[in-house]
């Protein structure tokens, strides 16, 4: 796993170039998401009621190909975007959420199929952070549109959603009980890092619509944490307990608690900050590089695939996620060294995933790989530069043709590094969008010298692809 992800000196708004083998990584997520809707090919299909269910893999997929553009590919969309918006839809599958109807039944008594109406945080939350991170990337509120969200139970009966109802169904969620505002996943059970995601849904959809569903709650559930003891005084988390905090059924782990330091580094950024600490200093320990984890550290199965075969997986990758997002280089390395040692790297036409990890598994590591130092935060309280929103991006390149390392604007100029998908060299064709209309565009690369804007600000180029290919497009006269 290349450490370039991790390098601590990426500053708040640092474009890095993704290399060969990143590529081949994305092209593994890709290849997982640009398949038709209907269709899960590559994804585990062990069951959906808890942690190998297609919604997880789901998820890890579209936050890992959103990370990517923040870190190498802020001024692509393309096929990065339509991948994105793909894994939401494929949210709306009937087998990705149906599961529901009889948790609902055997659980509350109560027959209702609709996933988002009462409680079922595992859902809904992560479902809004995806398309949270998706609008925070893209000037595209598709998924803000009335019915945008459609999800088709069978005969007539149709459960329509967008962001903003799902975003006012978790709050009601979250508002049902005023005493004990995080609510449950599976029925009558909660867990603190589904909670998280229901706080940067409602903090995402507030910035970027205008309202204020999320209120007090980050006070709520601060409070909450010890009012009803769901963090230790150690500082560790339980797992799950019953909602009001009374029975614990899932002790502190490694796991849960660096999942928790990842996802409040937004809502509550001084308990994610000394929750990664406690961690470090107890129990993620690197003697001259080599890392050891104390305290019965490792879940003994990969829950993405119940494989008992090499079950340490999912702790070291979510481990390595929480330390990319706190900046800690020096544990980062050595997690993306123990990762690639015991689940090496394997390529098939052209994608690489790690033999032995599950699709969860290699989804969350591809998170740890394409992130970076407050990445995470910086995506839901949407700190990004003016300019990534108004300069030329690449919209148009052929999958996988052309696969994009780096592209970054700075409001005027376009910079890209690309690389051939295929053997060869290849004549392949681009399209350049957020042109300025009619202006004549230097182009610095294998290609035409100039091209001009159309009406809709907007240009197509031809270019050689040949190994490492940079492209630099910029007004002409600058």
């Amino acid at each position: 796993m290349t450490a370039h992800a991790h390098d601590p000196s990426m500053s708040t708004h640092h474009v890095g170039e993704s290399t060969a083998e990143d590529l081949q990584v994305l092209r593994y997520l890709l290849d997982l998401a640009l398949q038709p809707l209907d269709r899960f090919d590559g994804f585990t299909h062990a069951e959906q009621m808890f942690l190998s269910a297609l919604r997880y893999q789901l998820n890890g997929l579209c936050w890992a190909l959103s990370l990517s553009q923040r870190t190498r590919t802020p001024a692509f969309t393309g096929y990065l975007a339509e991948a994105q918006r793909n894994a939401i839809l494929k949210m709306c599958d009937r087998k990705v959420w149906g599961y529901w109807s009889m948790e609902n039944l055997v659980g509350y008594g109560r027959w209702n199929p609709d996933p988002l109406v009462h409680h079922n945080i595992m859902y809904s939350a992560y479902l809004g952070v995806m398309i949270g991170w998706y609008e925070t990337l893209h000037e595209d509120n598709t998924f803000s549109s009335p019915a945008s969200l459609s999800l088709h139970w069978k005969d007539r009966r149709s459960y329509e959603y967008d962001f903003t109802s799902l975003a006012e169904a978790i709050r009601r969620n979250m508002l049902e009980r005023p005493d004990s505002p995080q609510y449950p996943c599976e029925p009558h059970l909660v867990y603190p890092v589904c909670n998280t995601y229901a706080l940067n849904t409602l903090q995402m959809h507030d910035r970027l619509h205008g309202t204020e569903l999320t209120g007090d709650l980050i006070e709520r559930v601060r409070h909450s944490y010890t009012a009803q003891t769901w963090r230790r005084p150690d500082g560790r988390f339980y797992s799950g307990k019953t909602r009001n905090g009374r029975l614990p059924f899932l002790p502190p782990t490694l796991t849960n608690d660096a999942w928790m330091a990842y996802w409040l580094s937004s809502p509550m950024p001084d308990i994610a900050r000394d929750t990664w600490t406690m961690l470090r200093e107890n129990y993620v320990h690197l003697d001259a590089g080599e890392l050891a984890l104390l305290g019965a550290p490792e879940q003994r199965v990969d829950p993405g695939n119940y494989s008992l075969a090499r079950g340490g997986g999912p702790t070291y990758t979510i481990l390595l996620k929480a330390a990319v997002e706190h900046g800690d280089d020096e544990a980062a390395r050595a997690l993306s060294a123990l990762i690639d040692k015991r689940y090496p790297l394997t390529t098939s036409a052209g994608a690489a995933r790690h033999t032995g990890l599950s699709t969860l598994g290699n989804v969350l590591a591809a998170m740890g790989r394409f992130g970076g130092t407050s990445i995470t935060a910086d995506l839901n309280n949407g700190n990004l530069p003016d300019q990534w929103s108004t300069g030329p991006i690449l919209a148009e390149a052929a999958y996988p043709e052309v696969l994009v390392a780096r592209a970054v604007t700075d409001g005027r100029r376009l910079d890209l590094v690309l690389r051939p998908g295929t053997t060869g060299r290849s004549l392949t064709e681009l399209g350049i969008h957020r042109l300025v209309p009619h202006m004549t565009y230097a182009v610095t690369g294998p290609s035409e010298s100039h091209i001009t804007a159309n009406d809709q600000g907007a240009a197509h180029i031809w270019i050689h692809l040949s190994d490492r290919t940079e492209l630099h497009i910029e007004p002409a006269g600058d």
